[in-house]
């Protein structure tokens, strides 16, 4: 696909249109590739001592929330892949919230940047070669309503969504 418009609001969970309303980009490769650069440029700016500064004792630390983002977007992808192809997968909507602390081996920034533009790339490329036909298929009875478009775009809102956060809260510029 050359062109991915915005999302229907009603082929995602409820919480998912505050992400798409983050997002001002019509396209969703636009939207990607902007956000990506957007990411790997706060990543560059963090300062030296910083990566393990919390703003709160409860809170994730800078190096945590950017290890979330990456764990967010391998499982969207995933679950724009399974859509896309008319896959149900079973899996509860949100397990990303926690991966983060679970078995991730502390890195540094450099290393979650190489990684987040892998799986940016990879994500593009995924979306790229969807079609017309599934790229809006959302047909599990019972389970949570989403499409692959709406994951593309809760994608990008979810990850602006944490960029706000990171200059908010944390400090960051």
């Amino acid at each position: 696909m050359e062109i991915i418009g915005r999302p229907n609001p009603e082929d995602a969970p409820p919480w998912c249109p505050y992400f798409f309303s983050l997002v001002p980009e019509s396209d969703l490769f636009d939207a990607l590739h902007r956000n990506r650069e957007a990411v790997l440029a706060l990543i560059a700016a963090v300062p030296p001592g910083r990566e393990d500064y919390r703003y709160a004792a409860d809170k994730w630390s800078v190096r945590d929330v950017f290890l979330h983002l990456n764990d967010t977007e391998r499982f969207y992808a995933y679950r724009a892949f399974s859509a896309s192809r008319k896959v149900d997968i079973s899996l509860e909507f949100a397990p990303e919230r926690e991966t983060y602390a679970r078995n991730a081996p502390p890195r540094p920034l450099a290393a979650i940047a190489e990684e987040f533009q892998l799986l940016r790339d990879a994500t593009i490329h995924l979306f790229r070669h969807m079609t017309e036909d599934t790229i809006d298929f959302c047909d599990f009875p019972g389970k949570m309503r989403y499409s692959a478009r709406s994951l593309g775009w809760m994608t990008v809102g979810h990850a602006t969504h944490h960029l706000r956060l990171l200059l908010d809260r944390y400090g960051l510029v």
